[in-house]
């Protein structure tokens, strides 16, 4: 059994509650968290806070290789079937995706990632090399994937998490019956797509099939999330409330691409779980703290008043429960994947609020501890 000890933002409301005694089995999961004092084999000072690792609800973490190649153009000449980043790809070898895989998972450990949730290219072999690098980093990755050449969705979903559609028009209805039937055979099975990234999408979604894509999306009422709903509108989001299907938004890839900053406000005010990630590593890096403040600083610019806790929340607790799985939160059942923050460093020293100090303050600098499934990855104290 592992013990750790200090202040910590408890539970799925990521309660502030000092002198916790958090405990850990041999497998990784939290047994016990309680005010009991006994010693603890970790104790973390009162200036440190215990916080869940952060969760990345949206990656594409082979794409690190094309940092910066396509800033300043469109959405679709950057990402669409044609554009730079599949044309690349392709041409790269199976070492150069893997050292670009190595490079994105490298970021995440280092920045406070304890999971991730990636859009898997290439089908089987895309998932094989992301699983063959995965062995080496203290992170978890929940893998959606998708048909590539002759893969059937049967064998993409043997081998992943679920699946990960590119977009609307990318499915069909033997695919969705096909998606259907795997997912009730298997209930852990995840499946998700992009929505409403760009107005273009939208009107290509009206001109195919005479409605916005997302309320195409709700004709089949078992996908978990969307990704970006970046041009959603209130009814678009009152429908996937209907459905139970809740929204990760991307919003410094949304502004990297020159789209818009997605309606955080209007969902979460719709009650849909928000989930964040960072997308495309090519756009921008896999950094928790930038994701967070670049968000509420933007929110306040287009005029959205959002919390710094649900931001917080939409990098730890909220992505765990879209994605039904015992991660994000300290909780008893719940892997004991564990950062601790400096509250006194000179980025966070003064601050009077805990939630505001991390998500608009910290950096990745200011972790002094991580833990990954009950196993220590960092430890500033550590003799």
């Amino acid at each position: 059994m592992v013990t750790v000890r200090g202040n910590a933002l408890i539970g799925p409301d990521l309660k502030f509650v000092e002198d916790i005694l958090i405990q850990i089995d041999e497998k990784g999961i939290i047994q016990k968290v309680s005010n009991e004092q006994k010693t603890a084999e970790y104790v973390l000072p009162p200036s440190n806070v215990i916080i869940p690792g952060f969760i990345n609800a949206h990656t594409h973490v082979a794409d690190a290789c094309l940092k910066d190649f396509t800033y300043g153009l469109t959405l679709e000449e950057a990402v669409g079937p044609k554009g730079v980043k599949h044309s690349t790809l392709n041409s790269k070898s199976e070492e150069e995706k893997a050292q670009s895989i190595r490079n994105s998972l490298d970021m995440h450990v280092k920045n406070g990632f304890t999971a991730f949730v990636d859009f898997r290219e290439e089908g089987i072999d895309g998932i094989k090399l992301l699983k063959e690098e995965l062995n080496e980093y203290p992170i978890r990755a929940v893998i959606l994937g998708r048909q590539y050449g002759d893969n059937n969705l049967a064998d993409i979903s043997e081998m992943s998490d679920g699946f990960g559609f590119s977009d609307v028009f990318s499915i069909d209805e033997d695919i969705m019956r096909q998606t259907k039937d795997l997912k009730e055979n298997n209930q852990e099975k995840i499946a998700a797509i992009h929505a409403s990234e760009s107005m273009e999408v939208i009107s290509e979604s009206l001109t195919r099939f005479g409605k916005p894509d997302i309320e195409k999306i709700c004709e089949y009422p078992f996908f978990d999330f969307v990704v970006h709903a970046t041009y959603s509108n209130e009814n678009d989001l009152i429908l996937l409330k209907k459905n139970n299907t809740n929204v990760i938004c991307c919003p410094i890839s949304n502004l990297y691409h020159g789209l818009k900053f997605p309606p955080i406000a209007l969902i979460l005010k719709n009650e849909l779980l928000l989930g964040l990630g960072t997308d495309n590593t090519f756009c921008n890096n896999p950094d928790p703290f930038r994701l967070m403040a670049f968000t509420l600083y933007s929110a306040r610019s287009n005029y959205q008043t959002i919390l710094p806790k649900e931001i917080l929340k939409a990098v730890t607790v909220n992505p765990g429960e879209i994605i039904r799985r015992q991660i994000g939160q300290i909780s008893e059942g719940f892997y004991g994947d564990l950062l601790g923050i400096d509250l006194n460093s000179p980025n966070t020293k003064y601050s009077k609020d805990v939630y505001s100090a991390i998500t608009m303050r910290a950096e990745p600098s200011d972790i002094v501890f991580q833990m990954f499934k009950g196993k220590i990855v960092k430890w500033k104290d550590q003799k």
